[in-house]
């Protein structure tokens, strides 16, 4: 379920359809990343989906004007995502690092691609399918 309303005073009017829109086809490339993940994980097409473990949904969009100076900017902190999955749009704006050999990595943008980000969860749900021994 979506985190709001369509209809709530959250949306503006102007953007309740096209963001129902997305919705529909953010759902559509879920059960395709479900279907995609559960077969690589050596698992029958429909276990993810069966879960439901990608059926929490939440539309979050960032808005970050030019920075006048940008090498002085702080950004959001080192973080990783408590989600299964985050899909993501660049929206050809620069700014995301991943963390690689304990390196930060620039990921550049690239015109109209989506980058799935592996959450939390999933790596948990990983690391239990291979029977290792998650503990503190």
């Amino acid at each position: 379920m979506i985190w709001f309303c369509m209809c709530s005073s959250f949306v503006p009017i102007l953007c309740r359809r096209p963001m129902s829109e997305y919705v529909k086809y953010v759902t559509g490339l879920k059960d395709a990343i479900c279907k995609l993940f559960s077969e690589a994980l050596g698992l029958d097409s429909n276990y993810l989906q069966q879960m439901q473990c990608m059926e929490a949904r939440k539309l979050v969009g960032h808005y970050y004007p030019a920075c006048p100076e940008p090498n002085i900017a702080m950004g959001t902190p080192k973080h990783s995502d408590p989600y299964f999955l985050t899909v993501l749009s660049q929206n050809n704006i620069d700014g995301l690092q991943v963390l690689h050999q304990h390196h930060w990595v620039d990921i550049p943008p690239v015109e109209g691609a989506l980058i799935a980000i592996i959450g939390d969860m999933l790596q948990v749900l990983y690391l239990f399918l291979l029977g290792l021994n998650i503990h503190w």
